[in-house]
């Protein structure tokens, strides 16, 4: 079983083109707060996915996580399917997997791994845990665990 850790990016400040815009001072702190918040509940990433726009990958570093990173495009303004399909290109077994992209395809993401579940709004720096079922992350093959909003 692997437990996925879905975190939108923090709060970001205005930009064109939209993939660079950079996240701000609260953004920073969301995105230590969520780090914070996965080590209160005894994670630590063994992998991240990021969606290459520069508030993502900012998010990323400003968490402190140690974890290799994989940064791609095809997180980017992607739905819900695509992320399970970026989650099931991951090679090996990873314990915990964090993903760290953007509205609205985490919740869709979420919502398609267990659809019966109450999920949050995903505001900036939203983070929602979810258990995995071995095998490749297909609809309803997650449980809903926890989930934190800085």
């Amino acid at each position: 079983m692997t437990v996925l850790a879905l975190m939108r990016h923090g709060e970001a400040g205005m930009s064109i083109p939209d993939e660079v815009r950079p996240i701000t001072e609260n953004g920073r702190y969301q995105a230590r707060r969520s780090a914070e918040w996965l080590a209160e509940q005894g994670l630590e990433p063994d992998h991240a996915l990021v969606s290459f726009a520069r508030r993502t990958v900012e998010t990323f570093h400003a968490t402190g996580l140690r974890c290799p990173m994989t940064a791609t495009e095809e997180l980017y303004e992607c739905p819900g399917r695509r992320v399970l399909d970026e989650i099931n290109g991951v090679p090996g077994d990873v314990p915990v997997l964090l993903v760290v992209a953007h509205f609205p395809g985490l919740p869709e993401a979420a919502a398609e791994l267990d659809p019966r579940a109450e999920l949050p709004g995903f505001s900036p720096g939203t983070v929602v845990l979810l258990d995995l079922d071995d095998g490749p992350a297909t609809p309803g093959s997650g449980r809903l665990r926890a989930w934190f909003t800085p």
